[in-house]
């Protein structure tokens, strides 16, 4: 029989000529994806967490690609970040869109770790529905995908007109990393319900955030159009046995199409990695023909990843990417009469303590300014902010600045 005879027929077997005989390297292929998902949330988690106890690393403002988005207008127009973020988020988001360019939505695919959270919790879905879970209705599904690019376009043009992280409240993601930290009911009520919500909405459907509500999705979703790298189809060696579009995380028809050109596609290959006749789903450019003009999935990963981490190394290098915090000993530059302290280093996790002991400005002073006692003093200021009715980023560091006159900056 030839290989044409079974193309498209409905849950067809691969022809004995097409047979695959790298199963094996398939599930690799999916556990490494899922591992790698795994090992990343576990790393930045940590980032988190640390960051929460007082270890000065940088928290979760400074290692999120969208906050370059949020800071881009203020970058251009007046060459600085807005309050918050870091040039590293920046850097991320370069890293993003040239991997975007080249592998789609590789990111959302193989790091992000909102993703993963999602992704695990429709294994949990999974044992739940015992692999028959619910599905989306198409009337509401297809509207539903564009409250993302609405998500994006407010967030966007809120933060660009504020000069500051608006999302920040809102964000499930800075909900998951604050969730040791006693700010976490009274900031960020929403943006853990958000994460709730999305968590046990990926139970029921995976990638629930993904789908309907990230601004990063959509907008690496955009860029994707014109990615090189895509999966594509060969029509005549498909059996439509629709094992691909069964095992999608964000639904995208596949079986259907010669090129997946959704903006959807999270450029995950679990689709090649399932597709039980050889060569029928591949990774590859436009134009490419034969096996050598085309990724294995492992190859598309390892690609991705490493151009985002060769960008991330480079920068810290030269120390535009920063995985430490400015610290209070490092803020007084220059020396004698000339010396200038730079308040933007004070922080929640100082105290009125240190920051007296590094400024000068008598304890005495800040006790009247914030109706603090002695014992407060040494107290994380991000403890008794909310009590005192204080914001460390504008009234204290205004504070400082004042007294401080032209030896502050």
């Amino acid at each position: 029989m030839s290989d044409s005879s079974t193309a498209g027929q409905p849950g067809g077997e691969a022809p004995p000529s097409r047979a695959r005989s790298d199963r094996s390297a398939q599930k690799f292929a999916r556990t490494v994806r899922v591992g790698l998902l795994a090992a990343l949330l576990v790393a930045i988690t940590g980032f988190g967490l640390a960051h929460q106890l007082g270890v000065n690393v940088v928290g979760v403002d400074a290692l999120c690609p969208f906050g370059g988005i949020e800071t881009f207008w203020a970058l251009i127009a007046g060459h600085s970040l807005i309050q918050r973020v870091a040039m590293s988020s920046v850097v991320l988001l370069v890293g993003v869109v040239l991997t975007a360019l080249l592998y789609r939505r590789a990111f959302c695919g193989y790091i992000c770790p909102l993703g993963a959270l999602q992704e695990f919790s429709a294994k949990l879905g999974n044992l739940f529905f015992h692999g028959k879970r619910p599905e989306m209705p198409a009337w509401l599904d297809r509207p539903a995908r564009y409250l993302k690019y609405a998500v994006l376009a407010g967030f966007t043009i809120w933060s660009w007109q504020a000069a500051s992280l608006v999302m920040r409240p809102y964000d499930p993601w800075v909900a998951w990393m604050h969730l040791s930290s006693s700010e976490v009911i009274a900031e960020f009520s929403i943006g853990l319900a958000v994460l709730g919500v999305s968590l046990v909405g990926s139970v029921v459907y995976d990638r629930f955030f993904c789908k309907y509500a990230c601004p990063m999705g959509a907008f690496l979703g955009v860029i994707s159009r014109v990615s090189v790298f895509k999966v594509r189809r060969n029509a005549t060696t498909c059996t439509s046995c629709s094992a691909c579009d069964k095992v999608c995380p964000v639904n995208v028809k596949i079986s259907t199409v010669n090129v997946v050109d959704d903006p959807e596609c999270i450029n995950c290959n679990e689709c090649v990695n399932v597709c039980p006749v050889k060569d029928t789903l591949t990774v590859s450019a436009p134009g490419a023909v034969g096996k050598r003009a085309s990724l294995k999935p492992l190859m598309a990963m390892g690609a991705a990843v490493g151009l985002l981490v060769a960008v991330v190394l480079a920068t810290s290098l030269t120390g535009a990417f920063a995985w430490t915090l400015p610290t209070l000993a490092s803020a007084t530059q220059g020396s004698g009469a000339g010396a200038t302290f730079d308040v933007a280093t004070i922080r929640g996790s100082m105290s009125f303590a240190d920051i007296a002991m590094a400024t000068g400005i008598s304890g005495r002073e800040f006790e009247k300014k914030f109706g603090v006692n002695e014992s407060d003093m040494t107290k994380p200021m991000k403890q008794i902010a909310e009590s005192h009715g204080f914001d460390v980023e504008n009234d204290v560091r205004a504070f400082v600045k004042e007294k401080l006159g032209t030896a502050a900056k």
